[in-house]
């Protein structure tokens, strides 16, 4: 501040005055930088937390559905035959379930569906979308892969789901309770 003789008060000096706007810019850049930041973090964790949620339910009524694949029994023991496993493929699986039901599991567009039936043209509900990749691997007993029905003993379910740049994993090993 500038005084004059008398010891009174004249104002600030432009140089002043611009220190102090220069400073308040700053202070005001940083405290937007937060809060645009925790915006940012905010909005990750909700893509992340819904595609979690989806993911665990679609594995939830995948696990479910696969364990009730049914099985023809003989001498003591039970295993698959091709009328209960009707396709198994790396990307797709169709059964037979305990109720006598056909259910299939499949990636068609982005989107894990259900199908209602073992055929083709038979309805199918949508588990979840934003699926980038969905694979069955088949093994036996002793963990190689299986390549017939009647082989299966465990199935592994993996599948991804993405959107806006973040994606997350999912695995799951299914062993069919009829399957003794």
């Amino acid at each position: 501040m500038i005084k004059n003789g008398h010891g009174s008060d004249r104002g600030f000096t432009l140089i002043e005055l611009m220190m102090s706007m220069v400073l308040m810019g700053m202070v005001a850049a940083t405290i937007g930088f937060i809060i645009y930041q925790g915006t940012r973090s905010f909005q990750i964790i909700d893509v992340r937390n819904d595609l979690m949620t989806r993911g665990t339910l679609a594995a939830e009524r995948i696990s479910r559905e696969l364990r009730l694949i049914k099985c023809a029994a003989a001498s003591g023991s039970c295993a698959p035959q091709a009328a209960d496993i009707t396709a198994m493929t790396n990307t797709e699986i169709r059964f037979v379930n305990t109720g006598y039901a056909g259910r299939g599991v499949r990636l068609d567009a982005g989107a894990i569906k259900l199908r209602q039936g073992s055929g083709g043209a038979d309805p199918e509900d949508v588990l979840t979308d934003s699926a980038s990749s969905l694979s069955f691997d088949y093994k036996k007993k002793d963990g190689s892969a299986a390549v017939a029905p009647s082989e299966v003993w465990v199935i592994d379910v993996s599948f991804t789901l993405s959107s806006g740049g973040d994606s997350v994993d999912f695995k799951t090993s299914i062993h069919p309770r009829s399957f003794l």
